[in-house]
């Protein structure tokens, strides 16, 4: 049986393979002449889906023990400790606030055959969100995240769903503009539709 660890590890990390793969795709599509300028985004979404992916690997293993301890004792030793509840609050609104806001701005431009990415990058900061509020260790949020621990499964798989849903969708796209066949040549820059 797989743990919810491993599933939430290897849906992250097939969603950074994924967004890699895009960012290859679009690189050599822009070289093919289609337009396209998303290569570096999906390089980026990829790099912070691999990431998330290799923390939440060290974390099951037991790698990072104590390092919530060494910015505990940090934070006692410039007095910020005392003082914790306040820049808790403020910053675990303040992480839900630019999450919400990804989300809206990418569902604003789903409609754009390039810009798709914007709803990916909500995709990646929902889960990087939850993780940083998680780690910010509010109070309230801990509870809650005890007596709901499946929401983290949750978030992240349809974080991952989400950026890979989007990733497949654009390699489509990009496959049926350059005029790829299923062997992955390309037929150059001449079959790219007008207007695309």
């Amino acid at each position: 049986m797989i743990s919810d660890d491993m599933l939430r590890v290897g849906a992250l990390f097939v969603a950074g393979a994924l967004a890699l793969w895009t960012a290859i795709a679009c690189r050599r599509a822009v070289l093919d002449g289609v337009p396209g300028f998303d290569a570096v985004v999906w390089a980026g979404l990829s790099a912070v889906f691999f990431l998330v992916s290799a923390t939440k690997l060290a974390r099951s293993h037991g790698l990072l023990r104590g390092f919530g301890d060494f910015l505990r004792d940090i934070f006692k030793q410039r007095g910020w400790y005392e003082d914790r509840r306040m820049f808790q609050i403020a910053a675990s609104l303040a992480v839900l606030f630019v999450v919400l806001a990804l989300f809206i701005y990418g569902l604003i431009w789903l409609w754009h055959h390039i810009k798709r990415y914007r709803l990916a990058i909500a995709f990646a900061g929902l889960t990087a969100g939850f993780a940083i509020i998680r780690f910010i260790s509010l109070h309230e949020v801990d509870v809650w995240n005890a007596a709901a621990p499946w929401s983290r499964t949750v978030a992240d798989l349809v974080a991952a769903a989400g950026a890979s849903v989007l990733a497949i969708a654009r390699l489509l796209q990009l496959r049926e503009f350059a005029g790829w066949s299923r062997t992955g040549t390309s037929t150059g820059a001449g079959n790219t539709p007008t207007g695309a």
